[in-house]
């Protein structure tokens, strides 16, 4: 009994240490952070920090692993559904993955604004970290190449230029999600009719990305053949 206690309490450390280091991380990115900060935060002392995860850079890489797991879980795991349909691709099934695409990184990086916060502080820096952990990087590697396999058949089908790569429009599609909500202030000076409260602002940003990026893949030669 006294050892499940233990267990539990050193899975409560440890979550509340994680949590903690996560708030801290996405405000003061790697560099300025500081155990000492962290433990405070948490409410334990920076030793038990260094039992559980052996220093910061540790700390940090365990951070990275929860946010790409938060990621696949959040984000690319539910549009899998797009891999293993064996329906007929189409341009207007293919507006329905570009929407349902654009909509579901847009809401979860609005409802998770220290993964936004991190991927900045990560940019800033070369990705070095983020790009570390070749176990998690393979999975959500992989993940991201499955959905980009839809785009492939929809380029196969004729449907997308055949002058475009698929992976890269599909990465791209995700830059413009996180460069929109990184930006927000300086599109909302810029452009005045941007609507400013959340979900209004969310439904702008999915419209003109999806516009934007379905006008530009879309095959010209099919173009042509629909007017």
């Amino acid at each position: 009994m006294g050892r499940v206690i233990r267990q539990r309490d050193a899975e409560v450390a440890r979550e509340a240490i994680l949590e903690a280091a996560e708030e801290i991380f996405a405000r003061e990115g790697f560099a300025g952070a500081r155990i000492e900060t962290i433990g405070v935060q948490a409410g334990y002392n920076k030793s038990l920090i260094f039992h559980y995860f052996g220093g910061k850079e540790e700390l940090y890489q365990a951070i990275m692993v929860r946010l790409k797991r938060r990621l696949l879980d959040g984000y690319l795991e539910p549009l899998s559904v797009f891999t293993q349909c064996s329906d007929e691709i189409s341009v207007s099934r293919l507006r329905i993955f570009l929407e349902l695409s654009v909509d579901r990184y847009l809401t979860f990086l609005s409802q998770n604004p220290r993964n936004l916060r991190i991927m900045a502080w990560e940019a800033a820096e070369g990705w070095h970290t983020f790009l570390g952990n070749i176990k998690e990087m393979e999975e959500h590697r992989a993940r991201m190449m499955c959905l980009g396999s839809f785009l492939l058949k929809a380029q196969e089908a004729g449907i997308i230029s055949p002058k475009l790569n698929p992976r890269f429009v599909f990465v791209s599609i995700m830059h413009l999600c996180v460069m929109y909500l990184q930006n927000l202030p300086r599109y909302e000076w810029f452009l005045s009719e941007i609507p400013i409260e959340q979900p209004e602002s969310l439904t702008f940003a999915r419209q003109q990305i999806v516009e934007f990026v379905l006008h530009g893949i879309i095959n010209t030669t099919l173009e042509r053949s629909e007017t």
